[in-house]
């Protein structure tokens, strides 16, 4: 019993170590990374081939796409995690009677790809369909 007690101490530092290694990486990954980074480009319907312009936005930890306000779909907290030399970003635009956008994407160098999803749930009837976007990084907000 003497000699566990006499390794609480240690168990006490490697426990806090790895706390603190961990609260690091969450920070990483939650925190705005993205900020101050603007894409244009195009977005669709998966499967169609009309297309039109789209401008996302990313700054105060927040992610916005230009096109999606038109629809009542605000900017939102997104998350991001940096993988070598890509950066994988989520976020969920709210609209109040539009349902929501679950955006996915990467950004690798100037170029972002993304996906999102529109789910708008009704007692009657929901409406799911998936979009695409494809941008280029652009100067300014």
């Amino acid at each position: 019993m003497r000699r566990f007690i006499l390794l609480i101490p240690l168990y006490v530092f490697l426990l806090a170590g790895n706390a603190r290694t961990l609260a690091a990486d969450v920070t990483a990954q939650s925190t705005g990374i993205l900020d101050g980074q603007q894409f244009k480009g195009e977005t669709g319907e998966q499967g169609k081939k009309d297309h039109h312009q789209d401008t996302i936005t990313f700054r105060a930890g927040l992610f916005r796409s230009l096109d999606c306000e038109n629809w009542g779909f605000g900017p939102a907290p997104y998350s991001a995690k940096k993988e070598g030399d890509t950066v994988h970003f989520s976020a969920t635009l709210l609209s109040r009677d539009r349902g929501r956008l679950e955006w996915q994407g990467t950004i690798t160098g100037d170029e972002a790809k993304g996906t999102f999803r529109w789910l708008h749930e009704r007692w009657y009837w929901t409406i799911e369909r998936n979009y695409w976007f494809k941008g280029t990084r652009h100067a300014g907000s």
